[in-house]
């Protein structure tokens, strides 16, 4: 593994946090993916007024790029209390996994992207001050393969706050709609389309903020 492989990243409106430490190839794999897949998605539909159907395309272009995603289905679920920051949310969810990694993952990448401004900057007006982001926590198996989960967001909040990720919520001032789906990658289906997923790219100006590691 390479000790330099960033430990998470921003691209458009998705947020990724590494668990473990990834080859850069697999990380560069991983965020051109999340890309072309958020581009596909954005060409078909509207990201904010059709978000079920933008969330099929985003997964229809996951697996076509070698993703498969796991049973087949996307799972629903509404947070009705936001009391805090959707940062401390996070934190929390991942540490409900019973995966210390996950929790951490999730910890250093959020200390990485509060600091970065243009990230911050980014990831607001990407999502419209969190009207519609990504959560996407990405790990290795015990074979090597890996896996991805996404967690599509939505924001219903009573007033639009500029670094809405890090905002400290009143509690009933706001709450998270959440749809999540888990995935798997097939490296050798990936290799095939990879040229098609290199055009793709070419089409894309959007950044991607490396996010490092910046606690001991």
């Amino acid at each position: 593994m390479n000790n330099e492989t960033p430990t998470g990243a921003l691209t458009q409106h998705n947020i990724i946090s590494c668990i473990d430490n990834l080859s850069l190839q697999d990380y560069n794999d991983l965020t051109d993916c999340t890309r072309v897949a958020t581009r596909s998605a954005d060409m078909a539909h509207n990201r904010y007024a059709d978000s079920e159907f933008w969330l099929e395309e985003y997964l229809r272009t996951l697996m076509y790029l070698g993703w498969k995603l796991h049973q087949g289905t996307v799972t629903t679920r509404t947070t009705t209390v936001l009391d805090g920051s959707i940062a401390d949310f996070l934190v929390l969810s991942a540490e409900k996994m019973n995966d210390v990694r996950q929790a951490n993952a999730m910890i250093d990448t959020l200390d990485a992207l509060k600091p970065n401004k243009p990230a911050v900057l980014s990831l607001d007006n990407e999502s419209r001050r969190g009207q519609r982001f990504q959560v996407a926590p990405t790990r290795y198996d015990s074979n090597g393969d890996l896996h991805l989960a996404i967690f599509n967001i939505e924001l219903v909040a009573n007033v639009e706050q500029n670094s809405f990720l890090f905002w400290s919520w009143n509690r009933n001032s706001a709450k998270l709609i959440q749809r999540s789906a888990f995935l798997k990658l097939n490296r050798s289906e990936l290799d095939a389309q990879r040229r098609q997923m290199e055009d793709a790219l070419s089409k894309i100006t959007a950044s991607r903020f490396a996010l490092r590691k910046s606690r001991q």
